[in-house]
């Protein structure tokens, strides 16, 4: 810059520059909006509260992220709530089911809109991710879920019989160069101003045998641990039961996370939200869905938002005696839960800067 303006020359360089690469290629300084501020990372809700306060307001788009979990840590069932909010919000998904396993009348039950989605049972790996490079290169989906990394089988794994070698290293290969390829389409779309291509990465978590240190580990290779910018790991945690006796009934479960990874927020956020499988519990909370209520209260008391003195609750000069007398305030007030969410968000991600 001279005098706080381009020189005649950069001003020369850079469109000749972007002549000969494409609309915006290069920029001086990041890239603006078209109002001339700076660009902000969208987000989208994942369907936990405290899991979108660790995250920064919720998943950014246009990045890779990877879920991963043992067993029974709900790890599609989240991915599938994340699906139902992106569609709220005007996002064209879709659903690449490797395992074959996801059940429509589930999905639909809590949001999923089949209608709109785009959904695939894929053959292999390399028609897998040729479907994603394809899907993201249209500029017109935004959001994928691949139901698993670890289930995705190669051509040439499927071509053999049980008792041939298979060379190994395959399908590590094919994700390093499937990754290459995905952030090259996404900076083309950006430049051309269209929005970038969402990935989240369902995985299993699984064990090194006779590993020194952690034995836990992601199938995929070390490529895909590079390229994703959130990795969130998902574990169960207590049941939860209700009744006592011969009525004792488990009607749900504790969901820990812990974030592995995150380029943008800050990394290594822990905590847990309740979910519930049955539609038969005391919380009122829908078959398949989080507790947001509990949530929201218990992030609000920690960031000073909701003041709380023993039993009671106080919020905008507003008293609840008892967490129950205001989670059915929250329950007969749509809006208050939003408030709540949006005070505690920036609270939290102001004082992470």
């Amino acid at each position: 810059k001279t005098g706080g303006k381009k020189s005649p020359e950069i001003t020369k360089l850079l469109n000749d520059l972007n002549k000969k690469f494409g609309m915006n290629a290069v920029t001086l300084g990041f890239p603006k909006s078209e109002d001339g501020e700076i660009k902000t990372i969208e987000r989208i809700p994942t369907g936990s509260i405290s899991l979108d306060i660790a995250l920064g307001g919720g998943l950014p788009l246009g990045r890779f992220i990877e879920v991963s979990g043992a067993y029974s840590s709900t790890k599609t069932t989240q991915c599938l709530h994340i699906i139902a909010q992106a569609q709220k919000r005007g996002l064209v998904c879709a659903l690449v089911d490797v395992e074959g396993t996801t059940d429509e009348a589930f999905a639909e039950s809590i949001g999923v809109d089949f209608d709109s989605l785009i959904y695939s049972r894929p053959d292999g790996m390399e028609e897998a991710l040729q479907l994603l490079l394809d899907l993201q290169k249209s500029g017109e989906v935004h959001l994928a879920v691949l139901d698993s990394i670890a289930a995705m089988s190669t051509n040439k794994e499927q071509e053999t019989t049980m008792e041939e070698t298979v060379r190994m290293g395959i399908p590590q290969q094919l994700l390093g160069e499937y990754f290459r390829k995905y952030q090259a389409n996404n900076n083309r779309l950006e430049r051309e101003g269209h929005k970038p291509f969402t990935i989240i990465g369902i995985n299993q978590l699984r064990e090194k045998i006779g590993a020194y240190g952690d034995p836990e580990y992601t199938p995929g290779g070390r490529a895909k641990g590079f390229a994703c910018s959130v990795d969130i790991r998902l574990r169960r945690g207590d049941w939860i039961s209700e009744g006592t006796g011969d009525n004792k009934e488990i009607v749900g479960q504790v969901v820990k996370f812990k974030i592995e990874k995150n380029k943008t927020f800050k990394r290594m956020q822990t905590g847990e939200f309740d979910f519930y499988f049955s539609a038969d519990n005391n919380a009122g909370i829908p078959e398949f869905f989080n507790d947001n209520y509990k949530e929201i209260i218990v992030c609000a008391v920690e960031w000073g938002v909701i003041d709380r003195t023993g039993s009671w609750f106080v919020y905008n000069g507003q008293k609840y005696q008892g967490m129950n007398n205001l989670v059915a305030a929250l329950k007969d007030d749509a809006t208050l839960i939003e408030k709540l969410k949006e005070e505690v968000l920036f609270l939290a991600t102001r004082k992470s800067d």
